[in-house]
Formats: C-alpha cells, structure tokens, sequence
C-alpha cells in the first residue's frame, strides 16, 4: 500500500470495491482517480453487472495497466447494483473496505484520509466523508452532499453521541463516501431484499450505515475527498426532488408542502420496515446487545407516535409536544422542530 505509514502503526490491508453497468462515460475518469492517489490500496476489486456498452472494455486496459492488484468479475446476467455490490465486497480481503461507485471522482487524498481516521479510532466500525457535488460535466455545482442532505455542523458533532438517531434522520451517507470494516460484513450480508410491498427498497448504502451505526461508533470526516457527479443516468443517488437543478431551501419546503401527507406517511412506513428488518438482522447474528436494541426501540417508538398521528386531531399538538419536549424523539430520529411542526399541520 503506497504512502508514509507510521513507525508503530500495523499497516492495515485496504481494498477498494467497485460495481460497474454500462458506466462507459464517466468511468475512466473514475478508474484514473483510483490511481492517483496519495495512499493506493492493496486491491481494487470489480464486479461488471453484464454491461452492454464499452465498459468491460475499458475495465480490460485499466486491469492490464494498473500497478494495483484487480480482480475483474464479469457477471454473465444482469442482477443489479446491490447484487454487485454484495458479490464484490464478498471478494474483497482487506480489512478495511472502500465502496466506489463507476460515475465519481475521487479526490487525491481520499483513500488516505478514510483510512487514517478510522485507523485512528479502533473502536470504530465505519467512516464516511462530505462529498462536492459535480454536474455531468464534472464542474463543480457549489454544494455538497451533507448541506443537500441537511447534515449540518451539529449534526456531525452528535453522530458521535448517537451515530444511529443521526444518521435514521439525515441521509447523509453515500456508497462513495464510506469506509467499513471488514469485520461487519457477516452482519451486512447478504443485502436485503424488498421488505414491504409498495415501499422503495432500501438502498445498500443506507442499509450498510444504520447496520454499522447500530453496532459501533462511526467517525465523520468533514472534508469533501469525493466529487460525487449529478447525471440523469446515475444508476443510484441523490433523491431526485433535491437534485432537480438543487433548488433553494424555500423550494424544496414548498414542494414537500404540497404533498405532505402521502409523503410523511410513506416514508414513516418506508423507515418502520426498515427498522423492523435491521432489529431481525441483529438478533439473527447474535448482536442485538443492549445498546443496540435500546436504538432501535427508541427510533421504532419515534416513529410509531408520527404514525398515528394521522388519525389524532384533537391531541395531535400534546402528542407532539410531549415527543419534543419530553421523549426528545424529533431531534434524534427526525428533523428536530421542522418536523415537529409539520406533524401538527398536516
């Protein structure tokens, strides 16, 4: 593994997970930023969903020339990103785990940085960063992924006092972002399938960050080591009301306003199922300890007073203000008073 490593550090096995479908465009200029890093990692593992386009070619010359082992699997059927994704961490031997997507660009230091703030914190099980936001064209759009996902200073401050409440209320983790261990890939796998009709699946990023912030602590790292890039052909990402030219703050609250009540609704049942399959993974592996069922019940609780607010109208102000005032429900599992208010006008 390339750079400085310290005297008496043990030097930590790194490998780089990437899933790829027809990501010809954009990937070389991600295959490229791989190999300019300041720290490269032991391996880069590939999995190519049975893409169409010029992408397996491109991965053929990048795995000829890398100085970097690669091992380049060529799925004969498509079966999509978290299948890909799930069959490449499989693969992978290091200890500590990097996700890569195909459409990115990496900033030099990025894997050096991840690395050494986790290897920093031992008792830590993940770390993710900030993110600039680029256009398809990779120019810089001027926001970055935590503002976009609301991920505010305090916010980032409180993931290490309750990484799970922070980080069920603010999607402020992409694949792209993170660094795992290696050690929790037995509870992450495999990835779950749909757990409710009618509801989006989870996606794997999102899966991966409430399992990890459920077992251990997770160390943010402000800095933005990733240009994460905003095309109509990204396979996963940014939601697209949030994305649609990055609206001003005022816009967004304006369209969520308009349909509220379906969208609270849903996404209320959307996070209960989730939480319900995340509490059945941990008891399932043995790791449902107390800490982490006390999470999950808060956050399960949380979220079982929003729903049945919708058919409360004379105790819906008391039922929320004592949520707030005295179960602290909103500020660790939801918005904090944005949506306290919202509960009650809906």
């Amino acid at each position: 593994m390339g750079g400085p490593v310290r005297g008496d550090e043990r030097r930590v096995r790194v490998s780089v997970v990437l899933a790829t479908y027809n990501g010809g465009e954009y990937l070389a200029e991600q295959l490229d930023s791989l190999l300019a890093q300041t720290q490269l990692p032991d391996e880069i593992v590939i999995v190519d969903d049975a893409s169409t386009d010029a992408t397996v070619a491109i991965l053929e010359r990048f795995t000829a020339r890398s100085p970097v082992p690669v091992e380049l699997v060529e799925r004969e059927e498509h079966s999509g990103t978290w299948l890909t994704f799930e069959e490449g961490l499989r693969r992978a031997s290091g200890e500590v785990l990097v996700v890569c997507d195909q459409d990115d660009r990496w900033l030099p230091q990025k894997l050096e940085v991840l690395v050494r703030r986790l290897s920093e914190r031992p008792d830590a099980v993940m770390a993710f960063s900030d993110a600039r936001l680029v256009d398809a064209g990779g120019r810089l759009i001027g926001r970055s992924r935590w503002r976009v996902a609301g991920f505010a200073p305090r916010n980032v401050q409180l993931v290490s006092l309750d990484p799970f409440g922070q980080l069920l209320s603010h999607q402020a983790v992409s694949g792209c972002t993170l660094a795992i261990r290696a050690e929790l890939l037995p509870a992450l796998l495999p990835f779950p399938a749909d757990v409710h009709p009618g509801l989006p699946r989870m996606m794997y990023d999102r899966w991966m960050s409430l399992m990890a912030s459920a077992l251990g602590p997770v160390v943010t790292v402000p800095e933005k080591l990733v240009d994460y890039r905003i095309h109509p052909a990204q396979q996963v990402g940014i939601p697209a009301l949030r994305i649609r030219r990055l609206a001003p703050r005022t816009a967004l609250l304006a369209a969520q306003f308009l349909h509220r009540r379906a969208e609270r609704e849903r996404r209320i049942g959307y996070h209960l199922a989730h939480l319900e399959e995340i509490r059945k993974r941990l008891e399932a592996g043995g790791l449902a300890d107390n800490e982490a069922v006390a999470r999950l019940t808060a956050a399960q609780r949380h979220l079982g007073v929003r729903a049945s607010l919708a058919s409360q109208r004379r105790d819906r102000i008391r039922t929320v203000a004592r949520e707030y005032r005295g179960l602290d429900g909103y500020r660790r599992f939801s918005l904090g008073l944005t949506t306290a208010v919202a509960d009650v006008v809906r």
